[in-house]
């Protein structure tokens, strides 16, 4: 798989976008290699005008409908790319000016506030938001830990010493997890450096919101973390406060925990075993962190 990919870049035809593009032409075409799933492709038009184009992958987690409905959820609580014009599987975005925040991370703080913002975004429910808008159940059931726990390649990643440990872990954090989940909120559900465009010290886009769901803002704050030098964290956590988040003495621990679940994700997807590896090393920090 390509660049350790999710899914293969899928090619682009022009003529997918004629009639967005009408009387103009294609000056330039680039491939963006950030992103793991859909295949993002930046062009330059005749007249100056920079759009973005996404080529949604065949098991893609999200639509272009469901994306245009999340964003009428956003609404001017933090900048997302427009989305232009779109068909069953692929949309024109706007481009938007700015630099990774994984080049510039003293920036940290800035995408903490954008956190914030989103956890005030309060759902009904926890679950997965379809495109017509309902929150439909996750299809792991109630209890995502157990059922991951219980998968045979999460449990051969694993090995026969972590689970036990594991488990006892989550069996003494199961009071503090279920508060977690008390106010379900809008999620990103991919919340790292290379999702997050700065401007001017200030966020001028959160990108690819193909996870986004009802969830716990948690998520968000754990994929951040996880993917900043720690030395950022304190402003990380500056960031969250400036941004209306109140902000309990244990959120790093909360963090860590909710982040946990995605390591266990990332040992069943098509990654590879070198990435999978990274994994196993973080699960070993996450057990260091807890089990006293």
């Amino acid at each position: 798989m390509t660049n350790d990919r999710r899914n293969e870049y899928r090619d682009f035809d022009p003529a997918t976008i004629a009639g967005f593009l009408g009387d103009r032409t294609i000056e330039t075409s680039s491939r963006i290699s950030t992103g793991k799933s859909n295949t993002n492709i930046k062009l330059e038009l005749s007249d100056g005008e920079t759009v973005v184009v996404r080529l949604y992958s065949e098991n893609a987690q999200s639509s272009p409908k469901r994306e245009l409905h999340i964003a009428s959820m956003i609404g001017d609580a933090i900048p997302i790319p427009t989305i232009l014009d779109h068909g069953d599987d692929w949309a024109v975005f706007e481009f938007v000016e700015g630099r990774l925040l994984e080049e510039q991370p003293e920036h940290s703080a800035a995408a903490a506030q954008a956190i914030a913002r989103l956890s005030q975004i309060n759902l009904d429910t926890v679950g997965w938001i379809t495109e017509s808008g309902d929150i439909t159940p996750f299809d792991f059931g109630d209890d995502y830990y157990g059922s991951m726990l219980e998968n045979a390649e999460v449990r051969n990643w694993l090995g026969p010493e972590r689970i036990p440990l594991l488990s006892k872990i989550l069996a003494s954090e199961n009071a503090r997890l279920a508060e977690i989940h008390e106010q379900p909120s809008l999620t990103h559900g991919d919340f790292n450096p290379t999702n997050i465009l700065i401007l001017n010290g200030e966020v001028s886009a959160v990108l690819d919101w193909e996870y986004s769901h009802a969830g716990t803002p948690y998520m968000d704050i754990g994929n951040l973390l996880r993917n900043t030098d720690p030395k950022h964290h304190e402003s990380i956590g500056q960031g969250l406060v400036t941004g209306g988040f109140d902000l309990p003495s244990d959120w790093i621990q909360r963090a860590a925990l909710i982040d946990f679940s995605s390591q266990l994700e990332f040992l069943t997807s098509t990654r590879s075993n070198k990435f999978k590896r990274t994994r196993i090393e973080l699960i070993d920090s996450f057990i260091m962190m807890f089990n006293h």
